[in-house]
């Protein structure tokens, strides 16, 4: 009898039972559990082969093999192809056993579906009956076409696409299939437990009870988090906690998260900010609130991604941040989005982790336009089908629930409510409109140095890094304390700046201080300045960065927050700023007289803002020919060039999922991380290059992201040989392009920029 072997020192027959187990484990939640065994099972059918077990055996020997070179996952899928009549079914089952290395394809392709044409073109190097003989479990139809009618009822009960759903679906399983293959490769233990909810809600009430304030606005912070605390009793659904700026969302919504993952027996809380900029001071905060508890947590935020060169790196490299299986995840929009809309292993490995969780998204109002509808659908899946609870943060709730694919928000969604005297606590500012006359950078500098001189600690936010570099410029002669802050800084320089800036206006230091900064310090920094001055933008920044004035109300009396237009400003490649500046405009001019930060003004703005751009939120692609949500979903103009060349009607699951990842991006492609010679990164750098360890690699990368700096292809083309490869892994500045005292990336070497 033959022995048949999944890699050396596995039995196949074990792999691919264990795999379809643990599989079927993983997707139960989603209730397809079926479909999970079933594609689990047949996942390594190709290695029931001679050419494969040859193929193991010369690689085990130590002769040369080239990856790739005997085919192993087509098998099973056509296997399963012929023991399944309904197309839609198979389509599912067939991709994710045909691209469980690699990455989901589109079903359709020239009109052909792509299973067909894969099948056809390596017809002759399946050796498909040696693998028949060898292995051919039995496939019962009617169980997997249940679970996939009882996905289409709940589509039609609720009234959304079953494609665009199906299309979730195909990926949870893909994740569950691809997550059970690495993990029972690598002889992963899976822990299914549940956390010990109980002791974490201990260690943070005492965390909370440290905090002393008596303060009215301290004593409005502590009955938005008693609320939140309360609010955890709730049954699962999607909830919305708005509160005004200041009010302390970070530790209320996590409280909420604890009570909430406690009485539901969730498996872990997964927490989403908008911005790399603040998500290391909202870990160290929560660090702080579980005593730096090792392995609870896990931040996910890379901007250096390790090279995969062999089949097995998934195991060697990051294997938990593949997976998502702490209790307690910080990552930012960017990674769950495109986790979600990827069609790579490596990303949707960590898709199933997202159920019997609490997700928390922080500042969601700064969800980009584009993908409104596609993140509205993907937490109603994780709700609906991952039983997942959804909240949603932010002093400017966006109206996510009224756009025409919504969120569907649970009855009374709002966990914390404030009466009129506890709002009107939180008025600590007023809106000055100071866009009737445009600016340029001397004047928005002598508006700041108005207030400085009045003792006045300032905060002037403008749109681009350009507009901040040359108002500082003009400030810099002003006799205060000054900081600047901007992306070119990298994480841990940033961290510095911010530092000190609090030291300066902790009230009794007073240290009369400017900081000229981007946006970025607009979210989750906890900050005070005497006066904001903000280049006119959306109202949801506007009131956010007043959100950074008189933030404590420090001074009982109200502090200005001027918004002025910026001359000759650039926003081509900020398309949402300049949208949300058009509309702010027609705010300042339909509520002139009203309170510029009251619910019924940005309830209005919300209304206007996506009205105006409701034809965007599909994610638009070739000037609006297509959508990525129109690829995921019935794709039109796959089937029709389908019924073209075949003259009939596409019966599967038309999904382009590749097309689809390709093309999706939350920010503009083309971003690289460059490591930066700034406080200890170049000790660190030199540990990497010593290193031969992958794991140790692997930490030394992550200490790596705190010194890194993203910059866009015509940045790294501008800089050019100032950058260096280093072990083919990472980016490194050369020093003379970066300015540790203010500027941080520079684009020319220091000295021709000091003689400039």
């Amino acid at each position: 009898m033959i022995e048949y072997y999944a890699r050396k020192n596995q039995m196949l027959s074990d792999h691919t039972s264990n795999t379809a187990k643990l599989a079927q484990t993983f997707a139960r939640i989603f209730g397809c559990e079926k479909i999970a065994y079933v594609a689990g099972k047949l996942h390594d059918m190709g290695k029931y082969t001679h050419a494969f077990q040859d193929y193991l055996a010369r690689g085990v020997r130590g002769e040369k093999t080239i990856r790739g070179e005997v085919i192993h996952a087509l098998q099973g899928a056509k296997y399963a192809d012929e023991s399944i009549r309904d197309q839609v079914v198979s389509d599912i089952i067939c991709n994710i056993i045909a691209t469980h290395h690699g990455g989901l394809y589109d079903s359709i392709t020239d009109g052909e579906r792509t299973l067909s044409q894969k099948l056809k073109r390596n017809e002759d190097r399946l050796h498909y009956e040696e693998a028949v003989s060898a292995f051919s479990p039995k496939i019962n139809e009617a169980e997997l076409i249940d679970e996939i009618k009882n996905v289409c009822r709940i589509c039609q009960a609720r009234g959304v696409s079953p494609f665009f759903v199906l299309h979730l679906i195909t990926k949870v399983v893909y994740s569950c299939v691809v997550d059970a293959d690495r993990s029972n490769s690598a002889g992963l233990d899976v822990d299914g437990t549940t956390p010990d909810w109980m002791k974490l809600i201990q260690l943070f009430e005492e965390y909370l009870g440290s905090f002393s304030g008596e303060s009215d606005i301290d004593n409005i912070r502590k009955n938005i988090s008693k609320q939140c605390q309360q609010a955890g009793a709730r049954q699962q659904g999607i909830y919305a906690l708005s509160v005004p700026t200041g009010g302390g969302k970070t530790l209320s919504s996590l409280r909420f998260a604890l009570e909430h993952a406690r009485e539901h027996r969730l498996k872990r809380i997964i927490y989403i900010i908008p911005y790399l900029s603040i998500l290391d001071q909202t870990a160290d905060t929560i660090r702080k609130a579980f005593k730096e508890d090792d392995g609870l947590i896990l931040e996910h935020h890379s901007n250096i991604e390790p090279p995969r060169d062999s089949e097995d790196d998934e195991e060697k490299y990051h294997l938990l941040t593949d997976r998502w299986d702490s209790t307690i995840i910080l990552t930012t929009m960017v990674q769950f989005l495109e986790t979600i809309y990827s069609n790579k292993a490596s990303k949707l490995r960590r898709f199933h982790n997202m159920s019997e969780s609490v997700l928390v998204f922080d500042e969601i109002q700064s969800l980009p336009i584009k993908c409104t509808h596609l993140f509205n659908q993907a937490v109603n899946f994780l709700h609906t089908f991952g039983k997942s609870t959804i909240l949603l943060c932010t002093a400017t709730q966006p109206h996510l629930h009224k756009t025409e694919r919504p969120v569907h928000l649970s009855d009374k969604p709002d966990i914390v409510s404030l009466t009129p005297d506890e709002l009107n606590i939180f008025e600590r500012v007023h809106i000055v409109d100071a866009t009737q006359l445009a600016m340029d950078h001397e004047q928005i500098a002598e508006l700041a140095k108005a207030q400085i001189v009045r003792g006045k600690s300032t905060l002037v936010i403008m749109n681009t890094k350009g507009d901040a570099r040359n108002v500082y410029e003009q400030c810099r002669s002003f006799e205060c304390e000054k900081a600047f802050l901007t992306t070119d800084l990298c994480p841990d320089h940033r961290l510095n700046i911010l530092k000190d800036l609090k030291k300066n206006l902790e009230t009794k230091a007073e240290r009369v201080t400017l900081c000229i900064s981007t946006q970025l310090i607009e979210a989750g920094v906890d900050v005070s300045f005497d006066c904001v001055i903000r280049a006119q933008a959306g109202m949801d920044s506007v009131i956010q960065a007043a959100g950074r004035c008189n933030r404590n109300k420090e001074n009982l009396t109200s502090q200005p927050v001027f918004v002025v237009t910026v001359q000759n400003e650039k926003l081509t490649r900020l398309p949402e700023i300049k949208e949300g500046k058009g509309i702010t405009s027609r705010i300042f001019r339909e509520k002139k007289g009203k309170s510029l930060l009251s619910d019924e003004v940005i309830g209005c703005y919300y209304d206007y803002y996506f009205f105006a751009q409701k034809d965007k939120m599909d994610y638009s692609l070739n000037e609006g020919a297509t959508t990525i949500y129109s690829l995921l979903n019935d794709n039109p103009l796959g089937t029709e060039a389908c019924k073209n060349r075949n003259n009939r009607t596409y019966k599967g699951l038309p999904c382009a999922f590749q097309t689809a990842a390709d093309a999706f991006s939350v920010i503009d492609r083309g971003q690289t991380g460059i490591v930066i010679p700034y406080g200890e990164a170049m000790q660190y750098v030199a540990e990497f290059q010593r290193s031969y360890e992958p794991k140790e690699k692997m930490r030394i990368l992550k200490q790596l992201q705190k010194y890194t700096v993203s910059v866009y292809s015509h940045t790294l083309d501008k800089i050019g040989d100032a950058v260096s490869l280093v072990d083919n892994t990472f980016y490194l500045l050369n020093p003379d392009y970066y300015d540790v005292n203010e500027y941080g990336l520079l684009l020319e070497a220091k000295l021709s920029f000091l003689n400039a």
